[in-house]
């Protein structure tokens, strides 16, 4: 009977410490701090890089900070170019080539604009983000800015950033509709390897928009929907819709990966064989780009009652970042890196 009783002592003892340990785990990724960064390439999910966006505190699954992706923000004299790997170069390999960068070039030309896409990343990991990355890319800080009130910016980072700056009272009077984050920016065009991104659409003004994966489907003649087919499968089954969790449609959801690949390196493969033409073909479409319209790069003085324009390039914590989810409606899984809409009950997805 005493020993019954200690069996049920220690039952009871371990159910109470679990929220203990799961309230410990919440509040260590509240306390962390979080930098907001615009990538546009492999770095975005579905890509095999994105992995270097969390930060890995050590070699556990529940020792990964996980970045949380908020959604795309346009931003304004960007143009993008594919950088086409050359032979002798750490990323071209003769046997899987299907590595083609992304190189996004700060114009200053109105009618380039480019879909950045939008993450909180841990700060520790910030500076790493880069290392080991592709040629030619660099971050900075005050240059290209998000424009809070274009149709291609999604609403969540509309919402998050101007729930943000008010908190911080860096806005409370006036109207902000451009903020500046630390964006990857390419440092530098070679002529041999870069072709321009097909704009994705043009807008009646003639502002040519691009962004990574649906610039590159087009120029490869690929539908993009097939890379993230197994992502998105993953995604169904963690969210407990398990009627989609079967093998067939794990199944299909690799076939559509591996198809979306193939047309990749096919249209590399294809692109290779007449690099020697690209050169002169190039050199008319780089910098010093001939602009029809200057845009404004860097943010203003904030005293000045004309500007518009701010920073959101400094650490926020997870506490905070929740709090200003949950004044505009949402909530974050700090472990997954996720928000969620907790009305639908499933997570807030604005396109991978």
């Amino acid at each position: 009977m005493m020993r019954l009783c200690g069996y049920l002592r220690l039952a009871v003892t371990l159910v109470l410490l679990i929220p203990l340990v799961r309230s410990t785990e919440d509040d260590t990724h509240n306390n962390n701090y979080y930098i907001m960064i615009g990538v546009s390439g492999g770095l975005q999910e579905g890509f095999p890089a994105h992995d270097k966006l969390h930060y890995n505190q050590g070699s556990l699954e529940d020792e990964v900070v996980k970045a949380i992706f908020l959604g795309r923000g346009l931003v304004r004299g960007y143009k993008a170019f594919l950088d086409l790997m050359q032979e002798g170069w750490r990323e071209y390999t003769e046997t899987d080539r299907a590595v083609i960068n992304p190189n996004v070039f700060a114009s200053g030309c109105q009618e380039h604009a480019n879909e950045y896409w939008i993450y909180l990343v841990d700060a520790r990991q910030v500076m790493s983000v880069l290392n080991h990355e592709p040629r030619h890319l660099s971050m900075t800080p005050d240059t290209g800015m998000i424009e809070l009130e274009a149709e291609e910016t999604h609403s969540l980072v509309r919402d998050f950033l101007t729930t943000h700056i008010r908190q911080q009272h860096r806005a409370s009077k006036k109207k902000i509709d451009k903020v500046a984050i630390p964006l990857v920016t390419a440092v530098y065009f070679n002529a041999a390897s870069h072709i321009p991104s097909p704009p994705i659409r043009i807008h009646d003004d003639g502002t040519q928009v691009t962004n990574f994966p649906d610039s590159l489907a087009l120029w490869a003649g690929v539908d993009d929907r097939d890379r993230t087919m197994v992502v998105d499968y993953h995604k169904s089954c963690r969210h407990h819709r398990r009627e989609e969790c079967t093998d067939a449609a794990l199944e299909e959801a690799t076939q559509a990966y591996n198809r979306y690949w193939a047309g990749i390196r096919q249209a590399i493969g294809k692109a290779e064989e007449k690099r020697q033409k690209l050169e002169k073909q190039e050199a008319i479409s780089g910098p010093p780009f001939q602009c029809q319209k200057r845009v404004k790069f860097g943010v203003g003085k904030e005293e000045d009652p004309d500007n518009t324009s701010t920073r959101v390039n400094y650490p926020m914590t997870g506490a905070q970042i929740e709090s200003v989810l949950k004044e505009i409606g949402f909530q974050v899984d700090l472990a997954e890196g996720e928000v969620v809409d907790p009305l639908s009950e499933k997570q807030d997805e604005p396109d991978l």
